[in-house]
């Protein structure tokens, strides 16, 4: 019953965040569909798992050719899941080659299973999928050799899959949060940190998933213990993935809108007014930060400058990295936090509340107020404000 439960629990998480994606359709995205694809695939997955750990001999012996293709399908799978949250707004079906290996070697297996006589697939079923105690004769039938050669090269592409899966996807994280910094002055909500943070957390089950493929599965039947914890590690992995991304409402779509959206205001200006010197932009930044307190503004955007400086996004950008040495939404959340800091030593605001100074200071929300306002001061606004009373 113990094992029964536990090894179906994975299975049962992905198909909870498969209908809660699908059905909220208010906040439908290109990623979101992607990633319920992406779940029922790993659902699958785990219903092979469920049905070996159950010791449904036969059925078994059928779905371990469909579990080759799902389980070398789901880190290519997540891999493009987050190209999709960070890089293309549609799907690009050039990628299509990431799954060729798992398709190669699934259609491998099919023949293989389909090529054995019963007595070989008795052999195989026993002697090779469970490790079971089972006349077989010396040495194995050629076809079981090739089914042992199968298992081998699953596990070479599986270990070569997870250390790409994970390169590319923090690669690809990175360069977003770098751009959308360098627009936004207010990225909570919109940085994939999040998702990040749960790549973290993906290395560690990568790691349990390729000593698992690389033991195999034969050698945690016989242990509870061995099967039990896999599975509350999966099923909490595979919670978090769905959680975060089920949240996650902002991504290189939305960001893409944006940007045709200021371009489209920016071909208004006129060529001349485009050609200033950094240096006369840089102290037009300057004006607007510290007389305008356009910082204020919680919406704030580098297109909004360039459109009042009448010159291009991208000459801002540049001349913000270059000059301020920082990227776009730190210089922002810099001038936000001094004028925090100002409101907070101020006695007559004493009555304002954590929340209120934060609106006023120029935040979207008092979570990103309190995750900015600690990252650079290293205290929490409220326990700054105490030690202000305490002096």
């Amino acid at each position: 019953m113990t094992i029964s439960f536990f090894s179906t629990l994975p299975m049962l998480v992905c198909f909870f965040w498969v209908i809660l994606l699908l059905i909220n359709s208010k906040q439908s995205n290109l990623s979101k569909r992607f990633l319920a694809f992406f779940l029922s695939i790993a659902f699958i997955n785990y219903l092979s798992h469920a049905i070996y750990f159950n010791f449904q001999y036969e059925l078994y012996a059928f779905m371990e050719n469909i579990w080759v293709f799902t389980s070398l399908a789901v880190y290519p799978l997540y891999a493009y899941y987050i190209r999709l949250l960070t890089k293309d707004t549609k799907i690009n079906w050039k990628y299509v080659w990431i799954i060729l290996p798992s398709l190669i070697l699934s259609l491998f297996s099919w023949i293989l299973y389909f090529a054995m006589s019963p007595s070989e697939k008795t052999i195989y079923i026993h002697n090779i999928m469970y490790h079971e105690p089972y006349p077989a004769g010396s040495p194995y039938p050629f076809i079981i050799e090739l089914q042992n050669i199968k298992h081998i090269l699953f596990k070479i592409i599986f270990v070569i899959q997870v250390f790409l899966c994970i390169y590319f996807g923090y690669r690809n994280i990175l360069s977003y949060n770098k751009t959308i910094q360098n627009y936004y002055s207010d990225i909570g909500g919109k940085d994939l940190t999040p998702i990040k943070w749960l790549l973290s957390v993906f290395v560690f089950a990568a790691i349990v998933s390729m000593l698992s493929a690389i033991v195999g599965k034969s050698s945690f039947i016989d242990n509870k213990l061995l099967v039990i914890l896999p599975a509350i590690l999966h099923s909490s992995f595979l919670f978090g993935i769905g959680y975060v991304g089920y949240e996650q409402n902002f991504n290189i779509e939305h960001f893409h809108k944006d940007i045709i959206n200021s371009e489209q205001k920016e071909k208004t200006q006129t060529a001349e007014s485009r050609q200033k010197s950094s240096s006369d932009i840089k102290k037009e930044i300057l004006s607007l930060l510290e007389k305008d307190k356009i910082f204020k503004n919680p919406d704030l955007r580098i297109s909004d400058i360039s459109l009042i400086a009448k010159t291009n996004r991208t000459y801002i950008s540049n001349i913000v990295n270059d000059e301020f040495k920082k990227n776009f939404a730190d210089l922002i959340n810099d001038y936000r936090i001094e004028y925090a800091e100002e409101l907070l030593n101020n006695p007559k605001n004493k009555e304002l509340s954590i929340a209120e100074i934060s609106e006023m200071s120029g935040f979207l929300s008092e979570s990103s107020f309190y995750r900015v306002f600690k990252n650079k001061k290293g205290i929490s606004p409220g326990k700054y404000r105490k030690e202000i009373k305490n002096n």
